[in-house]
């Protein structure tokens, strides 16, 4: 195929499926000017390497597909630019030095490393994952109820421990 037939298809590809790929990328991500800028960073990529959906049969499959990885991509960089600026507005919040976020950072593992097992697990699934009680719960093979317990001994535990420490205590 030439290049000249390619762009042709390619903008027939576009002037069809442009606004639809774009209402889907925002409600996807809940934003109509990213949910623009994503179909259009997915349909340059499209161009760039040359893919031809319309060469097997419908395209919208394909380009659905393409969409949702874009939009899933989109959203996990915007995650790790949040967290990043929080650990800067965090550390610029703060007068801890280095030695002492080191000394902290000691306290709190060795606080999670002195959890029993189930304990440990729970925290690092509930708080370090993010998983919501249930899928916690589902995670370790546990009832949510048992959960809950594990998860209340374990914060107790380490509420005593670090409450031990200057930097924690009240």
């Amino acid at each position: 195929m030439t290049a000249e037939h390619r762009d042709w298809d390619f903008s027939r590809l576009v002037e069809e499926h442009f606004s639809r790929a774009v209402r889907f990328c925002a409600r996807m991500l809940g934003n109509v000017n990213d949910g623009e800028e994503v179909a259009q960073q997915a349909f340059v990529s499209l161009y760039e390497k040359g893919s031809k959906p319309w060469e097997k049969g419908d395209p919208l499959p394909f380009l659905f597909r393409v969409l949702r990885n874009a939009c899933v991509d989109h959203v996990r960089r915007a995650k790790v630019r949040r967290a990043e600026g929080e650990l800067e507005q965090a550390h610029a919040r703060t007068d801890l030095s280095r030695a002492e976020e080191g000394e902290i950072r000691e306290a709190l593992l060795g606080a999670l490393g002195a959890l029993e097992e189930g304990q440990r697990e729970v925290v690092l699934l509930r708080y370090f994952e993010e998983l919501s009680l249930k899928e916690t719960a589902d995670a370790v093979g546990k009832t949510v109820g048992a959960t809950a317990m594990l998860l209340s001994r374990a914060k107790q535990h380490l509420k005593e421990t670090l409450g031990k420490l200057p930097e924690f205590g009240e």
